[in-house]
């Protein structure tokens, strides 16, 4: 068999994965179990959160979570119905629409992220020491640098 079986970026790779889909699988669950939204609207609504003024365009927030225009637009238009977000005008640009979070939408969110910090917190962070999180904050962080997305722009607060 080829010596790139084995291979270490492979290898690597595919544990890569094994870890997503272990600690995705059980993140995906516990978010819709304490508010009831999908993987993606919680990833809408954590990223209008994190917008400045708590608001963006559909094109920037397709962007952000690398979404096709026309998957954003039904994802969007499902969470506009369930009350979840809302569209406004754009105050400076006539053909754009800001999108942000209902109330609603931010209780979803909350309640949300008051399971999955928890739940990440034990995944992620309880096993690695303190350093060791720094490390691996710094090598996925180079990862990210490298690749198409770059890693989550968390606002600084003032």
């Amino acid at each position: 068999m080829s010596d790139l079986l084995n291979d270490e970026a492979v290898v690597l790779y595919g544990d890569v994965l094994r870890l997503t889909d272990a600690i995705g699988g059980r993140a995906d669950r516990t978010i819709r179990e304490a508010s009831g939204l999908g993987g993606s609207e919680f990833e809408v609504l954590l990223r209008l959160a994190r917008h400045p003024e708590r608001r963006t365009t559909g094109a920037r927030l397709a962007e952000d979570l690398s979404f096709t225009s026309g998957g954003l637009t039904r994802l969007i238009t499902r969470m506009e119905e369930a009350g979840l977000i809302t569209r406004r005008p754009h105050p400076e640009d006539r053909r754009a629409t800001l999108l942000e979070a209902t109330p609603q939408g931010y209780e979803a969110l909350e309640r949300a992220l008051a399971a999955h910090v928890p739940q990440m917190t034990a995944d992620l962070m309880e096993p690695l020491t303190p350093v060791e999180r720094l490390i691996l904050r710094e090598l996925v962080t180079k990862l990210l640098v490298h690749s198409a997305r770059g890693p989550v722009r968390v606002p600084v607060e003032p």
